[in-house]
């Protein structure tokens, strides 16, 4: 029970068809009082001080002059306007402290989560009367059941009619609607109860349902005084329907009076007088009921109701006097375990407690009232804990179901990768394995065969990137050395170039020196931030020799044309014509010969010589104009170069093609030339028609002025004695 000033609280428990009361709990609103002032009223005034007349008129302005307009109007207009000095503002008191030792004892007991009805004063709620007209289809008034006539109309025709006889505001889920006796004209009237916006109820359970952490009570219901004290009045009377008699129910509190006039089981009237008190005097208060029965019309009285919270044997005794004719009950004696305690302010509580325990012998007698607003109703489907722990769980099992669904997926390509595995393990078992063994050694030869040839590749061109070798070299050092960088490279000539860079010591310049061979052209010292450096300028020469593996091959190829190992082979015509030398043998075809095949020149010999003549008799000159020949060996002993030459006199026309030998002034090797052209073409051209003849290493050489000089004699000698070695191994 919960109003402007107090809380009362009781906890009720039914089983066995029994209702005992576990607990009652009782609680005042805190008032703060100054105890710093030296007196409380008037008695207390301070001696020497004398009171003053309390008829004291106080008046800003002047009458006459102002025309009673008020001193410093505009600071008081909005008093004014907002109702006066002495209108009081409501102060919503927020009983959650209260509530919460409630639901601690509650939980004392064994009760952690007890279903929770509230009844608010009459204070908190608004009641009006509303009349409709007669009824004309209906003669006669409808039956009368155990808890009064039902409404003469639907809810939603008595909400419309609300609205335009209420100014206030409204909300549809607040408002109860208790039926009532007829007027003596024949209108219908029903009275609204209209829970007023807000109140103590809702802010403590918005408060508490604010407070994510912890969870709201169960709170099923919220009903009226009006409407409540009704129903225990009818419980307690259970009075047949449509009988005549007449009672009168008086709530007496400290902060007002209720009083209840019923014809049967109907409410006939309800007034509230919050003017008159606990605190007044019984007789005032049996008065002001009296007053009210003979307004109202009430007639004869057979039953009298009453609740009090203060001295209510008083009022009792006061009121047999009144109404002596009158049956009194004590409301308080009625109800579960109210004769144990003097508290009269408990029965609000217990009967709303009833009405949430829906016992037979109550249940029937209570109108179907509840201003709670939706939104606080507590569900029925209830958790015995708060919010975050069903939220955790709930994202706790939605993470499960996505690892599980992750789970199978992954089985799933697992499973298609097994699959593919299994397919592939059977084309692996159908292949030849000796097959492939074989393509694999074939690979493997192949790699090797590269990998030699690569290394060949760079032993012939040693001595071709001397630029990016000695830059690698000089490069190497510096790395080995440490603390040297290189600023500038300049190739100095084509055997030596020129190094610029920087050093943090000037031992490390003279030792990149040392293993480099170079000589240090300068030094210089700088200093950079307290860091020493120094600049220096070395020359380093470059490595210009000549690949070992191309004299070797020269070499090679000069012991194998002077022993005959390299003559080709000629076609069988050409065999009984100039047979060769029986220690020729036969060799592959030269390069020329692979770049232009001749798939006839080994039955067409012949003809290949005769367009080589007519060839060297056009392209040929004299001795003294000719410069390039063909050479087909280099031999270092004379004796080898003259046999070779006179091998190939025999084969070739003299007059044609004349073979010399010839001493290179280089490297004192004796060369065999075949032919004196004009130009490269020519010459070229005839290496390419003599393809098969002359042997596969022949290559072309540009002769020198002396050897010029030396030519016709050469050629002389070799024509008239081709048989004297001593002869034709004059160098030419």
């Amino acid at each position: 029970m919960v109003s402007a000033e107090s809380l009362h609280a009781v906890l009720l428990e039914r089983s066995n068809e029994e209702i005992t009361v576990k607990f009652r709990f009782s609680s005042e609103k805190g008032e703060v009082e100054d105890e710093s002032l030296p007196f409380d009223g008037s008695d207390d005034l301070a001696s020497g001080v004398e009171e003053e007349s309390d008829d004291v008129t106080i008046q800003f302005g002047d009458d006459e002059g102002s025309g009673g307009e008020m001193f410093m109007g505009s600071e008081f207009d909005e008093l004014e306007e907002g109702g006066g000095v002495g209108e009081e503002v409501e102060d919503t008191w927020n009983f959650q402290a209260e509530f919460d030792d409630v639901l601690d004892k509650c939980a004392e007991h064994g009760y952690e989560d007890p279903k929770i009805a509230f009844c608010s004063s009459t204070s908190q709620i608004d009641d009006v009367e509303l009349r409709l007209p007669p009824d004309e289809t209906d003669e006669e008034e409808a039956e009368e059941t155990d808890h009064g006539l039902p409404l003469p109309a639907s809810r939603s025709t008595l909400l419309e009619m609300l609205e335009e006889q209420y100014e206030g505001e409204v909300d549809d889920g607040r408002v109860g609607f208790v039926p009532m006796h007829r007027t003596g004209d024949g209108y219908q009237r029903v009275l609204a109860l209209i829970a007023r916006p807000g109140g103590p109820v809702l802010s403590t359970l918005k408060s508490m349902q604010d407070q994510t952490l912890s969870r709201s009570p169960q709170t099923r219901l919220l009903d009226a005084e009006v409407s409540l004290y009704l129903g225990l009045a009818r419980s307690m009377l259970q009075l047949p329907p449509g009988t005549p008699e007449k009672t009168i129910l008086v709530r007496s509190g400290t902060e007002d009076t209720l009083v209840l006039f019923m014809e049967g089981n109907t409410l006939r009237q309800s007034e509230h007088l919050p003017e008159l008190t606990a605190e007044d005097s019984a007789e005032t208060i049996c008065s002001r009921v009296l007053l009210l029965q003979d307004e109202y019309g009430m007639g004869q009285v057979q039953h009298l109701m009453l609740v009090a919270e203060k001295d209510e044997e008083v009022l009792a005794s006061a009121f047999k006097s009144y109404f002596s004719t009158a049956e009194l009950h004590v409301l308080r004696s009625h109800l579960p375990g109210g004769e144990d305690t003097e508290a009269e302010a408990y029965v609000g509580a217990m009967g709303v407690a009833l009405r949430l325990l829906d016992d037979a012998e109550f249940a029937p007698y209570f109108q179907p009232i509840n201003l709670l607003a939706k939104e606080y109703v507590a569900s029925r489907l209830r958790l015995p804990v708060g919010w975050p722990v069903p939220a955790l769980l709930t994202l706790l099992a939605v993470a499960t179901l996505g690892f599980v669904w992750l789970y199978f997926m992954n089985a799933s390509t697992i499973s298609e990768r097994r699959s593919e595995l299994q397919s592939l393990k059977q084309k692996v078992a159908q292949v030849d394995q000796q097959a492939l063994q074989r393509r694999i050694d074939s690979l493997q030869a192949a790699t090797a065969e590269y990998a030699g040839a690569n290394e060949t590749l760079d032993t012939l061109l040693q001595g071709s990137n001397k630029w990016s070798s000695g830059l690698a070299t000089v490069t190497g050092q510096m790395n080995d050395i440490r603390g040297l960088t290189i600023d500038q490279w300049s190739p100095q000539s084509n055997a030596e170039v020129r190094v610029l860079g920087r050093s943090t010591d000037r031992s490390k310049v003279v030792q990149l020196a040392q293993q480099l061979d170079g000589s240090i052209l300068g030094l210089t010292f700088t200093e950079t931030r307290d860091v020493s450096l120094y600049d220096f300028e070395v020359t380093v020469p470059l490595d210009t020799t000549e690949p070992g593996a191309i004299e070797y091959w020269r070499e090679q190829r000069g012991e194998q044309l002077a022993a005959g190992e390299d003559a080709v082979e000629v076609g069988p015509q050409e065999a009984s014509a100039s047979a060769p030398d029986s220690s020729t043998t036969p060799t592959a075809p030269s390069p020329a010969a692979r770049a232009a095949p001749n798939p006839k020149a080994a039955s067409a010999s012949g003809e290949v010589e005769a367009s080589g003549r007519a060839q060297g008799r056009t392209d040929t000159v004299d001795a003294a104009s000719s410069i390039w020949t063909v050479v087909v060996a280099s031999v270092l002993e004379s004796a080898a170069a003259e046999e070779t030459a006179q091998r190939f006199r025999k084969r070739l026309d003299g007059d044609a093609y004349p073979v010399q030998v010839q001493q290179s002034p280089k490297n004192g090797r004796y060369r065999v030339g075949v032919g004196r052209f004009a130009s490269v073409q020519n010459a070229l051209s005839v290496l390419q028609d003599m393809n098969g003849i002359l042997p596969e290493g022949a290559w072309l050489l540009k002769m020198t002025e002396a050897d010029e000089d030396a030519a016709p004699a050469e050629a002389s000698a070799s024509t008239s004695a081709p048989s004297d070695p001593s002869e034709s191994g004059r160098s030419v």
